[in-house]
Formats: C-alpha cells, sequence, structure tokens
C-alpha cells in the first residue's frame, strides 16, 4: 500500500495536479492505508492547524500587499529608491534588493513582493542591460527578505505554530533582515553583470519621486508602530494596513479602481487559501510523525548532540531535505512543530528560534526543487528557471551565510526586542 500512495502522488505530481492537493491526499491515503490511523484523528488534526486566531492575519496582508500592486503604490516606491540610488554602479540591482526589503515591511508577502517588484523592475532592468537570468535570481533571493523583515506571514506562521509574541518575533526581525539586505546588495554589484550603470542622478527626480512616495512610507511607521505598543493585534494591524492602502490611494492618488480590489481580494483569497491548504496537509504529516515517533527520535539525536551549535546544523539537514520535497510554510509549520520543544530544552530563546527558523524555510524558496519563488520570479522574467538558477544559488549562498551569522549570535535578532519590550 506504501508503494501505491507514493506511486499515486508521483503520478498527480507528473499531472500537474496542485500541491496542496497532492500533499493532502498522499499523507491521508498513507494515514489510513499505511500507518491504520483513524480518519477521524487524521482529520482532527487537520482541523486543529487551522483553528488558530492568527492565521486570519495572512489574507489582512497580503490583501495589503496586493493594492500595492493595484493602486500603484509599488510604482511610486520603486521610482523613489531609482531616484536615490539607480545612479549607483548596478544601481537597478540595488533598487530592486531595497525595495523589495521595504516591500516586506508593507506586506510582509513574498508572492506580493514578486509579482509587485518584479513587474516593474525586470523590465527596467533588462532595457538597462542586466541578463535576463540575473534578474530573475536576484528577485527570487531578495523576495525572501518578506519573510524576514516585519510583517512577515511565515512568523506570524511560527508563532501560531509555537503561541510565541507576534509583536516580539516581528521586532527581532529586523536587524536580521537588514543584514540580508545589505548582503544581497554587496553581492549584487561585485557578479559579473552586476554592475551596469543606468543615467545620473536628479535632485529634480529625487523631490518628484519622493512627494510620490511619501504617503506610501508612513505605512510602516502606523502599523509596526501600533503592534509594538499593544494598540492592535497583529490581525487588526493587517487589517489596518489593506485599510491604509485604500485611504492614501483615495487621497493621493486615485488609481485603485474597483476591478483593481476585487483582483487584489481575489489573488488574497486564492493565496491564503492555498497556504491554509499546505497547513491542513502539514496536519497530516503530523499525525504520521507522532504514529512513529519521528520527533521523538530527532529530539534523542539533538539532545545527543549536546551543544546548540551541532542542534543548528542537525537542523539545517533536517530544513534542507523537508525544503526539497514542500514548500516553505508548511516546512516552517512542520519544523516548528516538530523541534520547538527540543530547541527549548536546549536553551534557545523562542524568539531568536523564529527568527532563524524562518530564514532556514526561507532559502528552501529560491531553491531547486521546490523553489517556488525561483519559479515565479523565472515567470514574471518570461523565462525558463534554468537560466536563473545558477545566479539563484549564488545568492542562496550568501543567504545561507546570513543564516548562520543569525542562528549562532542570537544578539543580533534580540536587541531590537530588548529595545522596544525592555
Amino acid at each position: 500500500m506504501l508503494a501505491f500512495s507514493l506511486g499515486l502522488t508521483g503520478f498527480m505530481l507528473a499531472v500537474g495536479v496542485p500541491v496542496f492537493a497532492v500533499l493532502i491526499l498522499g499523507t491521508v491515503l498513507a494515514c489510513v492505508f499505511v500507518f491504520n490511523i483513524d480518519l477521524m484523528v487524521v482529520i482532527t488534526q487537520m482541523i486543529s492547524m487551522l483553528n488558530i486566531y492568527i492565521l486570519l492575519a495572512l489574507p489582512m496582508f497580503m490583501l495589503a500587499g496586493f493594492l500595492m500592486i493595484e493602486s500603484k503604490a509599488a510604482t511610486y516606491l520603486v521610482d523613489f529608491f531609482e531616484a536615490l540610488l539607480g545612479h549607483f554602479p548596478g544601481g537597478l540591482a540595488l533598487v530592486l534588493v531595497v525595495t523589495c526589503g521595504f516591500f516586506g515591511a508593507l506586506s510582509g508577502s513574498t508572492l506580493a513582493a514578486i509579482v509587485a517588484i518584479g513587474g516593474i523592475m525586470l523590465p527596467r532592468m533588462r532595457a538597462a542591460g542586466f541578463s535576463d537570468g540575473f534578474s530573475a535570481g536576484l528577485l527570487a533571493v531578495s523576495s525572501l527578505l518578506a519573510m524576514i523583515i516585519p510583517p512577515s506571514n511565515f512568523f506570524i506562521l511560527y508563532c501560531a505554530a509555537t503561541e510565541t509574541p507576534v509583536g516580539k518575533v516581528f521586532a527581532a526581525g529586523i536587524i536580521p533582515g537588514i543584514i540580508l539586505m545589505f548582503a544581497l546588495v554587496i553581492a549584487s554589484v561585485i557578479i559579473p553583470g552586476g554592475r551596469v550603470t543606468v543615467g545620473k542622478f536628479s535632485w529634480e527626480k529625487l523631490k518628484r519621486a519622493t512627494i510620490k512616495a511619501l504617503p506610501v512610507f508612513g505605512m510602516p511607521v502606523v502599523i509596526l508602530g501600533s503592534i509594538f505598543t499593544g494598540i492592535l493585534t497583529a490581525v487588526e494591524a493587517g487589517a489596518m494596513a489593506a485599510l491604509y492602502i485604500v485611504v492614501i490611494d483615495r487621497i493621493f492618488y486615485r488609481q485603485l479602481k474597483w476591478s483593481g480590489f476585487w483582483s487584489a481580494a481575489k489573488l488574497s483569497v486564492a493565496n491564503t487559501a492555498m497556504i491554509y491548504m499546505l497547513l491542513a496537509g502539514v496536519g497530516a504529516i503530523v499525525t504520521i510523525f507522532m504514529y512513529t515517533g519521528l520527533p521523538t527520535t530527532i529530539a534523542s539525536l539533538a539532545k545527543d548532540a549536546a551543544s546548540t551549535g551541532s542542534f543548528i546544523v542537525i537542523f539545517m539537514i533536517v530544513a534542507a531535505i523537508l525544503g526539497c520535497f514542500l514548500d516553505a510554510a508548511p516546512t516552517l509549520y512542520l519544523l516548528a512543530i516538530m523541534l520547538f520543544t527540543t530547541a527549548m530544552a536546549l536553551g534557545f530563546d523562542p524568539i531568536h528560534f523564529g527568527v532563524f527558523l524562518t530564514l532556514a524555510s526561507a532559502l528552501g524558496m529560491a531553491t531547486p526543487p521546490m523553489s517556488v519563488g525561483l519559479y515565479a520570479s523565472a515567470s514574471v522574467a518570461k523565462i525558463s528557471p534554468e537560466k536563473a538558477i545558477p545566479y539563484a544559488l549564488y545568492f542562496v549562498a550568501v543567504a545561507f551565510m546570513v543564516y548562520l551569522i543569525v542562528a549562532f549570535f542570537p544578539q543580533l535578532s534580540l536587541w531590537t526586542v530588548n529595545l522596544i519590550y525592555g
């Protein structure tokens, strides 16, 4: 029966069945027919994965991100950073990275960052002389900044799985996100093909772009400020983010139409539903793991390692293996459920653990074979993913170095938490 389940899973993937459907059907079949687990137990576990209040923040922040695209706010943001940085060697590459980082502070959605920033920047980079493979590879990894810089949808998933305070995890992502941003900026200009220079600096152009983008810059202040001060919960702040975009569009831009609002809402619902289905599939996987005692085995291996450094290495190996088969969202959710207790027993801070767990899961978004971010970036660039893979792997290696720094130096994550919360 196991061979049948695996064969059916492979067949569904081959004929193009969505990954979430394959994940759910394959794991449920394995639960019931291979491990003889009662179907109601599996269903109950799947529902429990979704019955968490904080997950309501996901569609809110996604809606804010897609509304930025429809209202042209993302375009004004790109224009500002291009006026500020575009004249430097490799200026458009710098603009791509920094804009993805700032967009992450607005929406927290990786996919929205790829669609919004990639749709604007990749044609400009192509016209300037950057190769499409370079641009798509850089976009795939730069979009991961939306997973680290708050408000991050993946931090919300981690907090949902571990009941860690969302505001503190958001605060912990600020410095690691900035480090990753600067690392990608440096890496993008030292690689051959990354130092294309476009135009000259113009105060007048910067002035016009600043006036257009100024209302957008208030969004992270309002959203993160309300979370850090405790005025709003993460769910309420997500709704406020979407409302903020609508308000500034009505006052300053007047670009958002009802058709655009409807399009943003549909995209938000579709992407949220996909994530929720993946999380439900994680519930079935967790049922199998609990039945087989795998978490206990992993915990035993980690404790036998006797050091946090060894745990980080073991953890990275497990994350890499899972990343070959699962998307980043279920990988993070699964690892959080399986390893959180062990990490706490080894003395890890739950907030710091959430940051480097998210970073480890993020690497899978741009690393083959389950490189959703890479495929999405290649699609925006209208090229085959194979052309972007060498560049993406180069930038993933840079991101991996940042992961190690963040993992071994918890002060980088906790300093802002202590500064804001005392």
